[in-house]
């Protein structure tokens, strides 16, 4: 009979292992590629390229919200007619309708009636 081998094949690609911990070398392997990564990503993010240099402007700027207008928003008062819809007004004024809804404290399901004032964004 040949030589023994140390392992003990059970199939082409399975193997018994003779250590009490079996994953113990893919789990170091794993351990010393995680902590290699960490230490080049520390290193990208913590230097600098050389010859560049951080400004910060000398009187900044005050920050302007999204969204956020300047002037005075200018309304016109529409009457609801027969057939008028929130959906149709914002089409033929160029305004979503719910914005339209929140500028004139509509609630669900919307319902315009007849000779309801409503406000409606000027044009510019």
């Amino acid at each position: 009979m040949g030589a023994l081998k140390n392992k003990i094949r059970l199939c082409r690609t399975l193997r018994a292992r003779t250590t009490p911990y079996p994953r113990a070398s893919r789990f170091f392997k794993h351990l010393i590629i995680t902590a290699v990564i960490a230490v080049l990503a520390g290193i990208i993010v913590i230097a600098k390229p050389l010859g560049e240099k951080t400004t910060e402007p000398a009187s900044p700027e005050p920050k302007q919200i999204l969204g956020e207008q300047e002037s005075k928003v200018e309304y016109m008062i529409y009457e609801v007619k027969k057939g008028d819809t929130l959906f149709n007004l914002s089409k033929k004024y160029g305004v979503s309708w719910e914005t339209l809804g929140e500028l004139n404290d509509l609630k669900e399901p919307f319902i315009l009636k007849i000779g309801k004032k409503l406000k409606i964004p000027s044009p510019r």
